[in-house]
């Protein structure tokens, strides 16, 4: 999804990242932020099976604010995602739930419960973007 939101929103970071670790598991909650408003475009949950991924990656993970799918796609790892359910938050927004596999051997990654912000701060930003994009023309 990183390259659809960065194609929508421009240059994207996690903001409050926190981060837990249980048994194999990786827990890392932040919000994801469009890098030239600061403002919120969606709260993601990723619950990371850590032993199948590169030890940088893991370490860059912990200490960066890069995107999760910006970082394998640093470390050429090509996943699949499956099992996206859609859902509706009691506040209106939409979100989705969806498993991350690499894609040649299936082996479990990832996790992850997104939420998109309201859909009217999404297009003031994606607005934002585009005009910004246009300017640079």
């Amino acid at each position: 999804m990183t390259p659809r939101l960065t194609a929508t929103f421009g240059a994207m970071k996690a903001d409050n990242v926190a981060i837990t670790q249980r048994d194999q598991r990786l827990t890392r909650t932040s919000h994801l932020a469009s890098v030239a408003s600061g403002e919120t475009v969606l709260h993601a949950e990723l619950s990371i099976v850590f032993e199948n991924l590169p030890e940088m990656l893991v370490s860059q993970l912990r200490g960066t604010f890069t995107l999760f799918g910006q970082l394998l796609l640093d470390h050429k790892i090509d996943v699949s995602v499956a099992e996206p359910q859609i859902f509706e938050t009691p506040d209106g927004c939409f979100g989705r739930r969806t498993k991350i596999t690499e894609t040649s051997g299936g082996i479990p990654i990832c996790d992850v419960v997104e939420i998109m912000s309201h859909d009217r701060l999404l297009s003031v930003i994606a607005q934002r973007y585009g005009d910004l994009e246009q300017s640079k023309m």
